[in-house]
């Protein structure tokens, strides 16, 4: 093999390896098929493909389950008699509308967040009538009294510290 002077082969030498390579794939195919074996097409002697037809599989295909709980799909034939696998599905819509009722029960916290707010509205009349040396506790107070009522009159709260049964 020859190197050229920056290491690399030029493109004559690449040339040289390749051609014989080159030839033997060609002389292979050659002898593999004609293309006169192939079918041509009415128009200009162009090779193409030809569909070929089948029947596709006709049913009913419906969405289950394994015996592992992975999904699959599940092929109902129609030549089977299909009344069977009506009932199995009748069986399992009448288990399924077997179900339980709760009851959820916010009054609890209903109580809590009107005390607070009867508190609140207390704390807003004293301090519309203290002196000074007590208004600025009864600040501190009210505020303290609208922050926890603002966290707990909300709808997350309420379902957070709900009594289900």
């Amino acid at each position: 093999m020859l190197i050229g002077m920056d290491g690399i082969n030029g493109v004559s030498d690449q040339e040289r390896y390749a051609r014989p390579y080159e030839a033997d794939a060609v002389k292979k195919a050659e002898q593999v098929g004609k293309p006169e074996d192939l079918k041509k097409s009415d128009k200009g002697g162009m090779l193409v493909d030809e569909y070929i037809h089948s029947n596709p599989v006709k049913g009913i295909y419906k969405p289950g389950k394994d015996s592992d709980g992975n999904p699959k799909i599940d092929y109902i034939d129609p030549k089977k008699d299909i009344s069977s696998e009506a009932k199995a599905d009748d069986k399992v819509s009448s288990d399924s509308k077997k179900s339980e009722s709760t009851t959820t029960d916010t009054d609890k916290v209903d109580r809590e967040i009107e005390k607070l707010k009867e508190k609140k509205a207390l704390l807003e009349q004293e301090l519309h009538t203290a002196d000074e040396n007590r208004k600025k506790e009864l600040e501190r107070e009210l505020r303290q009294v609208e922050t926890e009522l603002a966290q707990k009159d909300n709808d997350t709260y309420r379902r957070q510290n709900a009594v289900i049964s």
